[in-house]
């Protein structure tokens, strides 16, 4: 199925995601370069890159689960119930690592796809970026998460749960970007060997010297 640029704004709307005014599809036509080195790899690149879509993949569903597990209501209703805190902190140890895996592994992906969701992972970060201090997580300069243990474990079980939980916004956000980039990554892996039109040029050209933001 053809993903438009409606298709997409509805679906973040839906999710609570800000809408930007650059056009996905523009984004993807004015992404390509006239050399890309993706049209001089041989049936052995092409195997990497099936890979590194398998890794992808992998790494984006690891974030969904944990994402989904945080917004869930019954995470911290057991939490309160048994007054143990510590699944709780281990899943937002794990979420901030997956989080940062997948960001690490579309840094530098020819997909224009994926780094637009890797834009919009980002953004969900920055949208959150005081909230998240407050609980010992904050952003670098490249985007990936550092987490301060100490001040995460200070954090009361209520404001995990406002800022992580179902009454927050950033895991849903998460949850929602990370489910489609491992659907695209999916989608990339099953496919990568037909990938290439008769010209020898990769399906998706690099995106990496394109200045979305404008």
């Amino acid at each position: 199925m053809r993903i438009t640029t409606q298709m997409l704004n509805a679906s973040m709307r839906k999710a609570g995601l800000p809408i930007n005014n650059v056009s996905l599809l523009n984004y993807v036509n004015n992404s390509s370069q006239s050399n890309s080195l993706l049209s001089a790899l041989n049936k052995k690149g092409i195997t990497l890159q099936d890979k590194s879509f398998e890794k992808l993949k992998g790494q984006a569903e690891k974030l969904q689960q944990a994402t989904e597990k945080m917004a869930s209501e019954e995470t911290f209703e057991e939490a309160r119930t048994s007054g143990d805190l510590q699944p709780v902190l281990s899943n937002v140890q794990e979420m901030v690592k997956n989080y940062n895996n997948t960001i690490k592994s579309m840094k530098n992906s020819s997909s224009p796809l994926n780094q637009y969701y890797c834009q919009m992972l980002k953004e969900a970060a920055a949208d959150d970026k005081d909230n998240l201090k407050g609980i010992g997580i904050t952003r670098g300069e490249d985007g990936t998460l550092k987490l301060d243990e100490d001040k995460l474990k200070a954090a009361d079980l209520g404001k995990l749960e406002e800022i992580l939980g179902v009454k927050g916004t950033f895991s849903s956000k998460v949850s929602f970007l990370a489910e489609r980039i491992a659907d695209n990554a999916r989608a990339n892996a099953s496919s990568a060997s037909n990938q290439y039109n008769a010209l020898g040029n990769n399906y998706f050209a690099s995106a990496s010297r394109y200045n979305f933001w404008g």
